[in-house]
Parts: C-alpha cells; sequence; structure tokens
C-alpha cells in the first residue's frame, strides 16, 4: 500500500512517458515479487500429520489470492507473474515435500490456466484501453476541427463586413467596373471627389470622366491586363468633375479573375494629385534652390558642372569653395536667427561683385561655391580679393552686438581630365589648407602642395585605420623595459606598440597611420582596441596555466583622456578580467602634453584606474611643457624621460645635465624614472651613473611581435 501510494504521487507530480511508465512498473513488479514471497513462505505451515482437509486451507487461501490478482493486476502482466509465480511455486514446492503429489499437481494445472487467463484478459484489457485513448483523441480532434470551422466561418463573417466598410470608409476614390469600363459600384471618396451620386456613377463608362485632353480609347497596359499579361499597371489621368474643374488622379488598375483566369471586375484604386501637379513648377524650383538665401544649392551647382565637363572645348573655368571664418561664433553667440541673417547678408555681398554667368551656390550651412564661367585663374583670384575686401569691412550687427567676419578659399582651375568628385575634393582640400594657414585667405590648388598633399594621403588612412579595426588588422609588437640596478628588478616590464598589418602581410608602423588617427579622433577607437585585446589574450594565456605576471605599458591618447566615455569602458573591461591574483598589471602610458592639456580628465582617469590595480606613467616627459610643478599634481608611477636628450647624453653635456635633473626630481617624489632611446652601452653605464631605474631603447631590446 506505501509503493502504490509513492506510485500515485510521483505519476501525479512528474511527466509521464513511456521510458518512466515502464520504471514504475518495474518498481511496483519488485514490490509485488515481495508480496509474493511471503505469502510463499505459508509452505513453511505444511505438516504432514495434518489432517488433508487442514492441509487443504493454504493452496485454497493461494488460489484465491491468484484469482483475485487477475483483476486487480489486470493492466500489468509482469507484476502478475512476479507476484503469483514466487507464491504458487513455493506452495507446490512445499505440498511436494509433504507428499501430496496429486494436489500439488493440480496446483501447477491451476497456475498454467490462471496465467492464460491472465494473458487473454491482459491482450482485451489493453486493446479496450488504446481504443478507448484513440477514441478520445479521435474526439478532442474533431471537437477541434468543429470549433476551427465555426472560427473560419465567424472570421469570414468579420473580413466581409470589414471589407465592406474599408471599401466604403476608403480615404481614396475606389471604383469598380467591369471588363468594358462600366462603372458596377464606387465608394464615398469617389463620390466627394467627383461630386457625382452613387446612382448618377453606376452604369457610365469611366472614360466618360476624362478631360478633353486625354484620348479616349484605353492604353495598351489595359488591354495586356485584361489578357492577364500584367496583374496591375499604374496610371495618372487629367479628368473633370461635375463641376467642370480639371482634376489629377494618379492610381492602380488592378484586375480580379474567376477559376477560368476570365476577368470579373477592374479595381481602379486612384489618389487626387490636383494639388501636386500645380505645386510642381514651385517643387522644380526648390529642388535646385536654397531655401534660405534663393541661391543655387549644390544639386543645381552640380548640374552646372556637369555640363561644363561634357562639353568638347578647352575649359577655361575656376570653381571656388568658400567657408564662412568663425561663422560658429555668431550662432553659438546670438543664436541661429542671427546666423542665418549673416549668410543671407554675407551671399548678398558675394553675389553683388560676380558677373551674370557667373554661379554662387549655398552648398550647406556656412559653405558657399562659385563657378567663373570663362575666366582664368587670375580674373577669378581678382574678384575674390574685392569679394573679400567688401566682407571684411561689413560690420554684423545684433542685439547691439558687433562681429566683423571673414571667408575662406579654396580655389580650383576646372582641366580637360577633371571629374565632379574631383572638383569638390580638391576645392575642399585648398579650402582646408586656407583655414589651416589663418583663415581669410586664398588657397590655390595645386597637386604638388605638400600641405594638401598631406591632407590627402592622411585622409586615406583614415578609411584604411578603419578598415584595420574593424577587420582585426592590427598587431602589438613589446618593446622590454629592463631595471638598471639589481635593487630595481621587479616584474617583467615591457611596453605594447601598435603596428599595422597591410594587405600583403607587412607591418606598418605607427608613424604612417597614427597621425591620420590623432587628427581624425580615431586614436581613442586604436586605443579601446589595444586595452581589449592586451586583456582578452592575458585572459587567455592564464587560462591555458601560462604564467602572465608583469607589467604591460599601454600608450593612451589625448582624445582618450578627454572622453569619460573611454573611462567607464576601460573599467568595465579591466573588472572582467579580474586580474587581482593573476600578477598582470596595466601601466597606462600618457604623455606630458595630452596629461597638462585634460589635466581636470587626466586626474579623474588616473584615480579611477588606479582604484583597480593600474599603474600610470608619464611619457615623453621633457618634450612638452615641461613643468615640474604638474608632477606634483599628477598620481604618477613612473617617469618616462624624453629620448631626445636621452640618445646623445654623452657627447652633450646639456642634455645629460637634463636627464639628470629629471631623474632627481622623480627620485625626490618617489618616482620611478625610465630613459627612453638607450642604443649604445656607453648610454646605459653613464645613466646607471646617475641612478636612472629603467633603460627602455635598441640596445637592451628592438620591439617584437608580443608573445605571452
Amino acid at each position: 500500500m506505501l509503493l502504490i501510494h509513492y506510485l500515485k504521487s510521483h505519476f501525479t507530480e512528474h511527466e509521464q512517458t513511456a521510458s518512466t511508465v515502464a520504471r514504475y512498473e518495474k518498481i511496483y513488479a519488485a514490490g509485488v515479487l515481495l508480496s509474493g514471497l511471503a505469502w510463499g513462505s505459508l509452505g513453511f505451515a505444511f505438516d504432514g500429520d495434518s489432517q488433508f482437509n487442514h492441509q487443504l486451507i493454504i493452496p485454497l487461501v493461494i488460489a484465491g489470492l491468484c484469482s483475485g490478482a487477475i483483476y486487480s493486476m489486470l493492466s500489468s502482466l509482469t507484476s502478475y507473474v512476479a507476484y503469483v509465480y514466487p507464491m504458487l511455486i513455493c506452495i507446490i514446492g512445499a505440498m511436494f515435500y509433504v507428499d501430496l503429489e496429486v494436489e500439488a499437481l493440480t496446483l501447477i494445472t491451476y497456475m498454467i490456466a490462471c496465467t492464460m487467463l491472465f494473458r487473454n484478459l491482459h491482450a482485451r484489457v489493453m486493446e479496450s484501453l488504446q481504443l478507448r485513448q484513440e477514441n478520445e483523441h479521435l474526439v478532442e480532434h474533431l471537437t477541434q476541427i468543429n470549433e476551427a470551422q465555426t472560427h473560419l466561418v465567424e472570421t469570414l463573417q468579420n473580413k466581409e463586413v470589414f471589407l465592406t466598410q474599408t471599401f466604403e470608409n476608403a480615404g481614396v476614390p475606389v471604383f469598380v467596373t467591369n471588363a468594358d469600363l462600366i462603372i458596377l459600384d464606387v465608394n464615398k471618396a469617389s463620390c466627394d471627389l467627383f461630386g457625382y451620386s452613387k446612382t448618377e456613377f453606376k452604369g457610365i463608362n469611366m472614360l466618360q470622366l476624362l478631360h478633353d485632353d486625354e484620348p479616349d480609347q484605353p492604353g495598351n497596359d489595359f488591354y495586356k491586363l485584361v489578357e492577364g499579361d500584367v496583374e496591375q499597371y499604374q496610371i495618372t489621368k487629367k479628368c473633370l468633375g461635375r463641376d467642370k474643374k480639371p482634376l489629377w488622379l494618379s492610381g492602380t488598375v488592378s484586375a480580379v479573375r474567376n477559376n477560368k483566369n476570365e476577368v470579373d471586375y477592374i479595381v481602379i484604386h486612384a489618389q487626387d494629385i490636383t494639388e501636386q501637379k500645380l505645386l510642381s513648377e514651385d517643387l522644380q524650383y526648390l529642388a535646385l534652390h536654397d531655401t534660405l538665401t534663393g541661391l543655387p544649392n549644390r544639386f543645381a551647382i552640380e548640374k552646372h558642372l556637369q555640363l561644363l565637363l561634357q562639353e568638347q572645348t578647352e575649359p577655361n573655368h575656376v570653381f571656388c569653395y568658400i567657408d564662412v571664418d568663425q561663422f560658429k561664433v555668431i550662432n553659438d553667440t546670438c543664436g541661429h536667427k542671427a546666423g542665418d541673417k549673416l549668410l543671407i547678408q554675407i551671399a548678398h555681398l558675394i553675389k553683388c561683385e560676380l558677373q551674370p554667368s557667373d554661379v554662387l551656390s549655398r552648398l550647406s550651412g556656412d559653405e558657399f561655391a562659385i563657378l567663373f564661367m570663362d575666366t582664368s585663374a587670375t580674373q577669378a583670384q581678382a574678384k575674390l580679393n574685392k569679394v573679400m575686401d567688401k566682407i571684411r569691412h561689413f560690420e554684423f550687427i545684433d542685439h547691439d552686438l558687433s562681429f566683423n567676419s571673414s571667408i575662406s578659399v579654396g580655389m580650383v582651375n576646372i582641366t580637360p581630365t577633371s571629374t565632379m568628385t574631383d572638383i569638390f575634393k580638391q576645392a575642399d582640400n585648398a579650402c582646408y589648407a586656407a583655414k589651416e594657414a589663418g583663415r581669410d585667405r586664398i588657397h590655390v590648388f595645386s597637386s604638388h602642395d605638400q600641405e594638401i598633399v598631406q591632407r590627402s594621403g592622411e585622409m586615406r588612412w583614415v578609411s584604411r585605420i578603419q578598415q584595420a579595426l574593424s577587420n582585426d588588422r592590427l598587431v602589438l609588437y613589446s618593446q622590454p623595459i629592463v631595471a638598471t640596478q639589481k635593487k630595481n628588478s621587479t616584474l617583467p616590464h615591457c611596453e605594447l606598440l601598435i603596428r599595422m598589418l597591410d594587405d600583403d602581410g607587412s607591418i606598418i608602423p605607427p608613424g604612417h597611420f597614427l597621425p591620420a588617427a590623432e587628427r581624425y579622433n580615431l586614436a581613442a577607437s586604436i586605443d579601446m582596441w589595444t586595452v581589449s585585446h592586451v586583456l582578452s589574450r592575458i585572459e587567455r594565456a592564464r587560462s591555458e596555466g601560462r604564467d602572465v605576471s608583469g607589467v604591460y605599458g599601454i600608450n593612451l591618447s589625448g582624445q582618450s583622456l578627454g572622453d569619460t566615455r573611454f573611462y567607464d569602458k576601460i573599467i568595465s573591461l579591466i573588472h572582467a578580467a579580474d586580474l587581482v591574483d593573476s600578477g598582470a598589471v596595466l601601466c597606462f602610458e600618457i604623455t606630458e602634453t595630452a596629461a597638462i592639456t585634460n589635466m581636470h580628465s587626466a586626474l579623474y582617469f588616473i584615480n579611477e584606474l588606479r582604484k583597480v590595480g593600474c599603474l600610470f606613467a608619464l611619457d615623453d616627459f621633457g618634450s612638452g611643457l615641461s613643468s615640474f610643478a604638474y608632477l606634483k599634481q599628477l598620481p604618477i608611477d613612473f617617469l618616462k624621460i624624453d629620448g631626445m636628450f636621452v640618445k646623445d647624453c654623452v657627447e652633450n653635456s646639456v642634455n645629460l645635465e637634463i636627464v639628470n635633473s629629471i631623474n632627481g626630481i622623480g627620485q625626490v617624489l618617489g618616482l620611478k624614472t625610465v630613459a627612453e632611446f638607450v642604443e649604445d652601452d656607453t648610454t646605459l653605464i653613464s645613466l646607471q651613473h646617475i641612478g636612472v631605474d629603467f633603460v627602455q631603447g635598441y640596445h637592451v631590446g628592438r620591439p617584437a611581435p608580443w608573445v605571452i
């Protein structure tokens, strides 16, 4: 009974599968086997000296139990055999033992008969249960089908109502005609647009609604639709309403077909575009002109340029890119309305000095362009000088505030080989060069101009840097930093240096791409790549059981120091890496100039990262502003002496004294000093003599691919 209670609770609480049911059956069979053996132990009660009728009591009791088990265990043949056979076999053996052979044989016959009876009843019960289960599934399936059909009928009824209401209440005109374009039905929007009622619409031909300017026959697309060559087509037609006013309609014509692929209905979804047609001329004007100044826009001047470039004759034209200097100051001081007012006035000043053939355009914001037609470079420059002089003497006043303005101009001569892309790029580069040179001037583009060539080269590096970041084509090199004295020996120390992989697998040094990264705000992305890759490689090496102990120097740019979002990302990466017990320490190297320029940010950054176990080094000390007072404010660990003083300090006593001075101040402040650019043994000995703690350079170790 306890076993049955246990199995019932398990069947209730756990999911029932074929394997679990079979397991429970075996457990139950094992239980009843013990019960059968217990009843079979009655065989020990046989006594040869007892009366025969007394001896038959035990077999009769056992036979009764066997008969009762047929119905109580009818669902499990295994359980029945496990219960009955041990019980009967024990009793039969006992009967043979007391010389009741006939009675024992009778009991054997009874056991066989009961088994055969049980097997037949068991088979019928299982078949009945299976049929019952199948019937339940069938009833359930039929019920689901019935519910689905009921739901389908309701859905179809709802859709019919919905479609009817959708057709009638559609916000655009809808016409339903036959294959001859005779109107069968229209919706409310059609009636409102044309001024006819539903009754007046029905029975008339759609062609009767067309304007006299339109042909009185359907087009070829309509016949293709009827023949089934197309499923639908677009159409724009001029129509007449009841009041004889013209209506422009644009719509889609489609066909509804029957099972024989014949056209039952033609459905026309129309849209009133009368206002768009009336405003088309205004839209064309706006498409080619700037709304603020009324000047041609970028698209318009590009069309002019395209026509010029298609000419077969030798071009004699000049293109200029103009940028209003310090425009942001007026925008930020007086607001955008004042800025717009200034742009309008500058546009007027420029236009007054141009010829009717010259094209002045506003490209965007405070940027303008001039296309001088049939003008030499000398003539164009003379015109521009007059424009610039006029703007210099122009005083812009807004709310008692007075401003003087100027423009920077980039000028390009259009040649037979020029393309539109080249012209805009060259003029933009020349204008940028004018701004870099101090603004309020003209810079004429030249392919030999070193400043423009440098900027163009840097701009090309931008794409390569972005691709290298995306495709993981940056690599890390390491250069050892070595202690000069045994007392300074600590963990292995190295500086990690960034390199780029070229397409052919060669190494691109940082001097080629880092200047472009600094100029175009990609340095912080490179810093983030470096930190994340250093941490991931340390984690991987640590998980593989390698020793990762050491100080790993990572250079940070000034852009990273000035970006608080960078701090949060770095801190979260370091927390995730969990370097506390690894022996690996990150030492961030920041330049003196970057630290002083971003002093507040640098202090916050250093203090936050020191909390998570990072060290800091002030790199290239002596090359920047070089104030020892800053050292007292910056909580750094290493002071790296700029290599420009180190590499020739043996021959140059002044440089040696500077190195000695920097080292002395560092020692007093409790900092470890590192001398860079140590390239020979003589320099190393001199540095050891004056007490520099660490050295770095080709003499003690060249940069090599970082392996950990």
